[in-house]
């Protein structure tokens, strides 16, 4: 009986928490679920790792009441989001799943509700394609291309973003979620240190044949489709190395036990989105990290 209690009124204290938030991002004019609506997926986390996944459909269900009450049909959508997703990975953490499966599983249902709100409803939800024609000159201007049509540069850049937002955002609400629930001493993943962190061999070699494709583009002829495609990728695996150059300085500064390393790594990856030698080496870096220091 205490129990069952508890866990009604916890339930509703979570719910609380929510419509406040949902009452600040109704006077902010829907500020907050564009920027910052998968903290909501935080209260119901913790919920679902202390009480089970069944038990957490009752303060869901209360939660998008509360919305129907007081918030737009688009935050509606962005809370049924967020408690999937907290739903999925507070049961993921309950089971014992390991980090991999809770990373892509919330890495894919973000990356679901990106699709909807960019391909599906872009018009309901406010999205607008000359922001991606925007970013996709400036896409252009910095990897020196000329011959892709705008249209599918904006696709592409739509996508990328899409893609480098969902893993973000995974990301956070992982890293989050393992401190609250640690603070409040639930199960929670086990993580390892972030400078511990690297990538397979395997991946070393494939990123080379990327950047000998991307480079000889013009000596075989990329056109159209293939050429978009050849550019995603490419700029995905500069990211992901820049990423894997930057977690070997914070390495080193850990082992030589000096911060002001980690400080430079961060700072050498956002030149090098303005200076291409920069990105170059940062990126060549990486493939020799993975390939000769992992």
């Amino acid at each position: 009986m205490h129990h069952a209690a508890r866990s009604i009124s916890e339930g509703a204290m979570m719910s609380a928490l929510v419509g406040v938030v949902l009452l600040i991002n109704r006077q902010f004019a829907g500020l907050l679920e564009y920027a910052l609506y998968w903290l909501l997926s935080l209260p119901i986390i913790v919920y679902t790792v202390k009480y089970g996944w069944k038990k957490a459909m009752m303060p869901c269900t209360a939660m998008m009441v509360l919305a129907f009450m007081i918030a737009l049909p688009t935050t509606m959508f962005y809370l049924a989001s967020a408690l999937l997703c907290g739903v999925v990975y507070g049961h993921g953490v309950q089971k014992g799943h390991s980090n991999a499966w809770l990373l892509t599983w919330c890495a894919w249902l973000t990356l679901a509700s990106y699709f909807i709100t960019m391909v599906l409803f872009a018009q309901v939800f406010g999205y607008d394609p000359q922001d991606d024609i925007i970013i996709a000159q400036r896409l252009m201007e910095m990897l020196s291309i000329s011959s892709l049509n705008l249209g599918q540069v904006a696709f592409m850049a739509a996508l990328l973003i899409s893609v480098i937002t969902a893993f973000l955002q995974t990301f956070c609400v992982h890293l989050l979620a393992v401190v609250l629930l640690t603070r409040m001493r639930l199960k929670a993943p086990q993580l390892k240190p972030i400078h511990t962190w690297k990538l397979p061999k395997w991946f070393g070699w494939l990123s080379i044949c990327i950047w000998l494709l991307f480079s000889l583009k013009n000596v075989l002829k990329l056109e159209g489709n293939s050429l978009v495609l050849c550019t995603a990728v490419y700029v995905l695996d500069l990211a992901v190395l820049s990423a894997q150059g930057m977690l070997d300085v914070l390495r080193l500064a850990v082992v030589l036990h000096r911060r002001w390393l980690g400080s430079l790594g961060v700072l050498a990856v956002l030149v090098s989105l303005l200076w291409t030698p920069m990105r170059i080496f940062i990126a060549w870096y990486g493939i020799f990290r993975i390939l000769y220091l992992a």
